[in-house]
């Protein structure tokens, strides 16, 4: 394992351990329900779009192993469980994060670098998924042979998108670890996987409107004080709107994005690559799954973790 991976590793390990002033585990996405901060929005928007792939891919293969690569504590892979039924792994660079996901799931599970995924062999999972994790690593092109060795049918995967090959180039990594070392083109995506399906998740400028709405802590970062003086007057006149601000609200930005990223494909902020390793099994095959923006935003909630086991 190299330096940079090994500070990450230590790193998540302090975060997947971290609690309130009340000993409640601090949750990487929204475990205990809906949350309309801003970094929740965005999971719920890519969880959205993940989920509605599994359906489609529900419909052409039969699923029995499904495996998350970079699963923090296990919230993407508990709606996909509860939602289809598949028999499910986790696996995460941090070995508290894979501990959370079992002690809050019950899920199995394994520590591992998504760049050296040893410990599996090949084509031991009908689908694998690896959601906003590529773009941490320092060789992830390593990473994409991985994931493709390991996945039997369909391998899913998200990452930070370029919208060309200009931002591609002239991108510069923040500082520290766990940081986004990596963006990618459509291009390099397709090329990674050896020609799988590309689609767009989150629009940049949908999430800027939503951004009035919801609670984002860093919408002033970088604004001239003239910009953060309009931005302050619209999030003012906005005060009734973000008020009531709910679930019904929040499903009407992710429908609105899921649709409207087939659009504007160059101006999505997240790329979804779908490898179909296997050729369909079936053609629309008829199965009746939850509803799931409901199940997302209403039904998936968890009681409050209380990391040292004391209610």
């Amino acid at each position: 394992m190299d330096t940079y991976t090994k500070k990450t590793k230590e790193w998540l390990d302090n975060r997947f351990k971290s609690t309130d002033e009340n000993g409640v585990y601090k949750s990487h996405a929204s475990i205990y329900g809906f949350s309309k901060d801003f970094l929740s929005l965005g999971m719920y928007k890519n969880n959205y779009t993940i989920l509605r792939e599994i359906e489609k891919i529900s419909s052409e293969y039969t699923i029995h192993d499904f495996l998350e690569v970079g699963c923090a504590e296990g919230y993407t892979t508990h709606l996909i469980k509860e939602i289809f039924g598949f028999e499910v792994t986790v696996c995460d660079l941090s070995f508290e994060a894979v501990k959370r996901a079992k002690e809050i799931y019950n899920f199995r599970g394994f520590a591992a670098d998504v760049q050296a995924l040893r410990n599996i062999k090949n084509d031991s999972f009908d689908l694998v998924l690896c959601s906003e994790t590529i773009e941490h690593v320092p060789n992830p092109k390593e990473a994409f042979e991985e994931l493709i060795r390991v996945a039997k049918k369909v391998l899913l995967i998200t990452v930070p998108a370029a919208k060309n090959k200009k931002e591609k180039e002239t991108y510069i990594p923040p500082k520290g670890p766990h940081t986004h070392l990596n963006i990618f083109t459509k291009a390099e995506m397709i090329k990674f996987t050896g020609g799988g399906k590309v689609r767009g998740i989150s629009l940049n400028w949908l999430n800027k409107i939503e951004s009035f709405f919801a609670n984002n802590k860093n919408i002033f970062s970088g604004k001239s004080k003239i910009v953060k003086g309009i931005y302050k007057t619209i999030r003012f006149l906005f005060l009734p709107v973000r008020k009531c601000y709910g679930v019904n609200i929040a499903k009407i930005f992710i429908r609105l994005d899921y649709l409207l990223c087939r659009i504007a494909q160059s101006r999505v902020f997240t790329y979804m690559v779908t490898l179909k390793k296997a050729f369909p099994e079936f053609e629309n095959k008829s199965i009746k799954y939850k509803n799931i923006l409901d199940y997302m935003l209403k039904e998936s909630k968890v009681e409050p973790y209380f990391l040292d086991g004391k209610m």
